[in-house]
């Protein structure tokens, strides 16, 4: 029986050896869904859910079933059976052939790994998308191309977290906009471009942390204006003027724009937490939440803690990429669900345990690839009584065994550190990876040397950008890999007038990626009336900018 804590308690890492805390409110949730604490911190288990998915680093393999070439995030080495989309989905095979009896002279982790390796997996996971071939996580999209984790969106491409948009490229956690490009953490916004952390903003260019501007250029922290340069107000002929003499194309444009919107960041108070109509949260990008704690990319939830890029999460803890959840605790890529525990993949399920990959599924345990049905324990069907009564036995030889608590051990991951998304938000090197016993892909799928036109020899203005262009096979100017141009952007780059691209789509992502703060928080001091808060801004940086709290920053900025 767990004993509640008065104060937080000082717990180690079992993977970093650093310290973390839980709290008594932590013990309280622990206690409810009768779970032990912890025994790894939050940015280690953060790290190890991660590093059970693959966004982006697609390869091209045989399917396991019918041979036909597929896009699959499951490189050809990888040990797994894998189906094309609608192979998987089709209703001549059920994952409960492979069901097997729980053994208990053995532990459940190796019981599992085994049903894993057994039971096919979809080579992509794109639901209810039409021409979306090239998409990974996405539901209900339409004409997207290499947009990953994209829902309810429409003919964009090149981009990461862009939900419920139309029209854009090279965007990363984008939300209810359209036509935009180049833009980080933006939302309902339309026409914007190289814009960051702007909400309710029309045509605006290289703007940070604006709310309902209209045609600003290079602007930070204004609100409700509307033709202002560099946080200065200008007539319409003095702002069109400034567009016709500075176009996209010239190759000197936007590292202007983007040097002195710096240069007025460094002189204009920060915000020490991007997020809006709250009550009692802390994390960063938090929207419409109640007692929602050490949170990030958030909008609506509430009594929950330790969520990344969800929405509506109730009652919840350390659960990522997981919209419309509640009591939803250690999991990964759960949607619609209510009491799921430490699973990866699951859609509109309840009361499931230690499972992989099942949809419409309830009161099962360690299962995987199910389509349906309940009262199942490693993919074996029971009745409800059976189900019943060994269920409290299979739980009691996983406290046994110390397995029960925890997420999937890292060996059980299908991907590699530098395939998986942790990679992305938590960056390490080959040899740093491999010492903290995380695998490494050598050979991530690229080419290079096959380059048939120089990025010099690119049409210079839109006006000459035709289909052609992407018969040519193009070298990052970043990382030397090559990359094509697909129609559907150069049409987009010929309507608003922008350059073409000189960097891979990769060497975009990873740049859009290092312009936001990491998905840790520091403790911080009000750098005007010095009151004390956590914030996403790292000490080095709360030495460059001004970082006030709220209160604030309202008073004096907004």
């Amino acid at each position: 029986m767990l004993v509640l804590m008065s104060d937080p308690e000082t717990q180690t890492c079992e993977h970093c050896h650093g310290s973390f805390e839980v709290s008594a409110e932590d013990a309280s949730y622990y206690a409810k869904i009768q779970v032990p604490p912890p025994t790894i911190c939050p940015l280690c288990r953060q790290q190890r859910r991660m590093l059970f998915r693959n966004f982006k680093t697609l390869y091209k393999r045989p399917s396991d079933r019918s041979l036909k070439p597929v896009i699959s995030m499951y490189s050809p080495q990888a040990p797994y059976k894998v189906y094309t989309h609608e192979e998987w989905w089709a209703d001549d095979w059920d994952a409960k052939i492979f069901g097997r009896s729980f053994d208990f002279g053995r532990p459940f982790f190796e019981q599992f790994r085994e049903l894993l390796l057994a039971v096919p997996r979809f080579a992509i996971m794109n639901v209810n998308s039409t021409n979306c071939e090239y998409s990974n996580f996405a539901w209900g999209d339409k004409n997207c191309y290499l947009v990953f984790g994209a829902v309810n969106d429409e003919d964009c491409a090149y981009g990461h977290i862009v939900w419920e948009s139309k029209d854009s490229l090279d965007n990363l956690y984008l939300h209810k906009s359209e036509l935009c490009y180049e833009c980080v953490d933006c939302l309902g916004s339309y026409g914007l471009k190289y814009c960051q952390e702007c909400e309710s903003c029309n045509d605006c260019l290289g703007c940070f942390d604006c709310r309902g501007c209209t045609n600003c250029v290079g602007c930070v922290g204004l609100k409700d204006k509307t033709h202002y340069l560099f946080n200065q107000p200008v007539d319409q002929a003095t702002y069109k003027q400034f567009l016709a003499d500075h176009p996209l194309t010239d190759p000197a444009t936007i590292p202007m724009i983007q040097e002195r919107q710096e240069e007025l960041r460094r002189q204009i108070p920060q915000r020490h937490f991007f997020g809006s109509h709250n009550n009692d949260a802390s994390g960063n990008h938090v929207y419409n939440a109640r007692n929602l704690h050490d949170s990030f990319d958030v909008k609506g939830g509430e009594n929950s803690r330790f969520i990344y890029t969800s929405r509506q999460a109730v009652d919840s803890y350390d659960v990522a990429f997981s919209p419309n959840i509640e009591q939803v605790y250690c999991s990964l890529t759960t949607l619609n669900c209510n009491r799921v525990f430490f699973a990866h993949l699951a859609t509109t399920c309840s009361d499931l345990y230690y499972s992989d990959s099942c949809f419409n599924t309830h009161n099962c345990f360690g299962c995987a690839g199910l389509k349906g049905g309940e009262y199942c324990i490693l993919n074996k069907q029971y009745t409800k009584e059976e189900y019943e009564a060994l269920l409290p036995r299979v739980i009691a030889h996983l406290r046994q065994t110390g397995e029960w608590g925890q997420f999937f051990p890292t060996e059980l991951s299908p991907f590699c550190y530098n395939e998986s998304i942790a990679n992305e938000y938590l960056p390490l090197t080959k040899e740093q990876a491999l010492a903290q016993g995380f695998r490494w892909q050598d050979e991530l799928p690229s080419t290079v040397g096959q380059e048939t036109m120089t990025l010099e020899a690119l049409p210079k203005g839109p006006k000459d950008y035709s289909d052609e262009l992407a018969k040519q096979i193009l070298k990052c100017d970043h990382c030397s890999r090559n990359y094509r141009l697909v129609p559907q952007e150069l049409q987009f780059y010929k309507r608003l007038n922008l350059p073409i691209p000189h960097q891979c789509f990769n060497c975009r992502h990873a740049r859009r990626m290092s312009a936001r703060n990491s998905r840790r928080l520091w403790p911080g001091t009000c750098a005007k009336c010095g009151v004390d808060f956590r914030t996403s801004y790292p000490p080095e940086q709360q030495k460059e900018f001004k970082i006030y709290c709220e209160q604030c920053y309202q008073t004096e900025v907004a």
